[in-house]
């Protein structure tokens, strides 16, 4: 029995092309939340993918930006199964960077699941 789990976040799971960002910018819907807006969009691939957004107006440190990203990241890998089939845009707004990994994940939760669900 293999105990190892899996902690990777593919190539495949991300949407990485600007022209996947304008398609999803110009066609989809959108989630207003205190600190992100969130466009969705859904997808014929059969499985979710993710775009982070964090811009320099928003938020002025690289390092803080980064970390924005990493935990946006970690909850969306973490919390696939509320995103099916769907190519989803997080953008992070001001004091988005205050936040620590369980208040974005309730946050982001709280969102997707009044919309929906």
């Amino acid at each position: 029995m293999n105990l190892l789990l899996n902690y990777s976040f593919p190539k495949e799971l991300k949407i990485r092309k600007s022209s996947e960002y304008e398609g999803i910018f110009g066609t989809s819907k959108r989630l207003r939340s205190k600190h992100f807006n969130i466009l969705y969009v859904h997808n014929s691939l059969g499985y979710s993918r993710a775009g982070i957004v964090v811009g320099k107006r928003n938020v002025r440190s690289a390092v803080k930006r980064n970390r924005i990203k990493r935990v946006v990241r970690e909850v969306f890998r973490n919390n696939k199964s509320l995103f099916d089939s769907l190519d989803v845009v997080f953008l992070a707004t001001k004091w988005s960077d205050k936040l620590n990994y369980s208040n974005v994940e309730r946050e982001i939760k709280e969102a997707i699941r009044s919309h929906l669900s």
